[in-house]
């Protein structure tokens, strides 16, 4: 580890020296493999809306960073609580494959729906997204 890596993620993160001193390989691995996640732009493209109050278009989206920093300004669905929640565990399969180097858009499960179960099952409607990922530039 050199002393510029050091440096640098002690400014980024706010790590003490101790603390820094204490980071497991993989916390390092975490931060130094920050600039494959900087590469990609993560996408939840909406691929179909029943019943949603926010009248969602198929197309509409929200868009992340590769570490998983909502992007609000690129976002052409509004900020739903209900929307990002289930967002979250496949924005962790992304960074960790970022993170490892491997292509994000060959995940496994690449799809997933709002929490509001819909007018079937006792809700009032329901979102599903498509998770990938995009180049940056």
């Amino acid at each position: 580890m050199d002393e510029q890596f050091k440096e640098n993620a002690k400014k980024v993160f706010g790590f003490t020296d101790a603390q820094f001193d204490a980071l497991s390989e993989k916390q390092l691995k975490i931060i130094a493999s920050s600039g494959n996640r900087k590469k990609y732009k993560m996408i939840a493209e909406v691929v179909k809306s029943e019943n949603c109050g926010y009248a969602p278009k198929v197309g509409d989206k929200y868009v992340l960073t590769g570490s998983g920093k909502l992007l609000p300004e690129e976002c052409t669905f509004p900020i739903c609580l209900w929307g990002l929640a289930t967002i979250l565990p496949l924005s962790y399969v992304v960074y960790d494959r970022l993170s490892w180097g491997l292509d994000p858009n060959e995940m496994l499960f690449d799809h997933i729906a709002c929490t509001d179960t819909g007018c079937g099952c006792g809700g009032i409607g329901n979102v599903v997204f498509k998770v990938y990922c995009e180049k940056v530039g």
